[in-house]
């Protein structure tokens, strides 16, 4: 309740009370969406109160909501806490976590740092987590890189093993592909999605993969 609080009153503060806000923000331990009063907190926060931000998130101690603070904080943060930002992103030794991470930092980050983005992206064991966050970081990077990390991320997604998950993850990436590669891409989002086996998920996958065919 008082995350939820915070985060409603925290646009409508009088200037001089962030601090006291942002406080009582680092005051609620991890599990509760503590990054959701300080996304509607940081907005109106300092530069320095923002690194105090920072560093709140990277020592909460729980990695999803590392991750979610990340995120909450990433459109505000200067390119100097960038770098930290990025630093802590990194640490998260979750790999899901990580990609999160990544991925919603990737919008704001600068050439040097899309470049340590993108090896720590590669880094990631995990092939779902690798793909979406090199999908994510591909539309910031030149042309002629995009298409080398595009083809990375199909090459992660084809090696997903569940059928359910390299359906949506096929489908997922189609639309980033030159249009030539889609219509490939889509059939085999198809062919994944006939393979599952569960006649629920099967549904389910279809029904999603619906979204992304062509009309015709």
């Amino acid at each position: 309740l008082r995350t939820w609080v915070l985060a409603e009153v925290a646009p409508y503060l009088p200037e001089g009370l962030q601090a006291e806000t942002l406080a009582a923000i680092c005051a609620i331990g991890p599990g509760v969406f503590r990054y959701e009063a300080l996304a509607a907190l940081a907005p109106y926060l300092s530069e320095r109160q923002l690194a105090k931000s920072l560093t709140a998130a990277c020592a909460i101690g729980n990695e999803w909501d590392c991750s979610q603070e990340l995120a909450a904080l990433a459109p505000y943060l200067p390119e100097s806490l960038l770098t930290e930002a990025l630093a802590a992103a990194r640490a998260i030794g979750n790999a899901q976590y990580r990609s999160w991470a990544l991925a919603d930092l990737a919008p704001y980050l600068l050439e040097s740092l899309l470049t340590e983005a993108l090896v720590a992206a590669r880094a990631i064991g995990n092939e779902e987590a690798r793909y979406k966050a090199l999908a994510a970081l591909a539309p910031h990077l030149p042309e002629a890189e995009r298409r080398d990390v595009l083809a990375e991320a199909l090459t992660a997604v084809r090696a997903i093993k569940n059928e359910q998950d390299r359906s949506w993850a096929l489908a997922a990436l189609a639309p980033q592909l030159l249009e030539e590669e889609r219509v490939a891409i889509l059939a085999e989002a198809l062919a994944a999605a006939r393979a599952i086996e569960n006649e629920q998920d099967r549904s389910r996958a279809l029904a999603v993969l619906a979204l992304h065919l062509p009309e015709e």
